[in-house]
């Protein structure tokens, strides 16, 4: 299993090849970033793109940051698709990939199903709940 990060120059590239799929995440974010918002992100460097690779064949792809808070430092997966690639697998190579950013924490965001399959397969604890409202 391998997690490999896509530098921006590939990021059409990736799009072309599945990386698409993530299109589908953001469809999830309430309307907070559109797929091609994102593309356009990756592509700047604001986030970057990975993709999860199992015995050569990608099974998932995921858009990360890297969060400078006044007391931590947490990578922060943004987006993740990955049907039936089991992420949970990916979980110590993210860990060190965070930890090689200086990270001391990885945080994500997620509706209910998916924060309760994270904190079975992965441990993730919940910080603190997101909610609003429209004006």
């Amino acid at each position: 299993m391998k997690l490999e990060p896509i530098g921006t120059f590939f990021i059409d590239k990736a799009w072309k090849e599945g990386a698409d799929c993530l299109e589908a995440a953001c469809e999830e974010s309430g309307g907070d970033i559109t797929g091609s918002q994102l593309k356009m992100i990756l592509s700047r460097g604001e986030r970057t793109l990975i993709r999860m690779d199992n015995d050569g064949k990608t099974v998932g792809w995921g858009a990360i940051k890297v969060d400078q808070l006044p007391n931590l430092r947490a990578l922060h997966i943004t987006n993740l698709v990955a049907p039936h690639g089991h992420f949970e697998q990916f979980f110590e190579e993210i860990k060190a990939m965070a930890a090689s950013l200086g990270c001391s924490e990885v945080r994500c965001s997620a509706k209910p199903a998916q924060a309760r399959l994270y904190r079975m397969k992965c441990g993730f604890k919940p910080v603190y709940e997101t909610l609003k409202v429209e004006v």
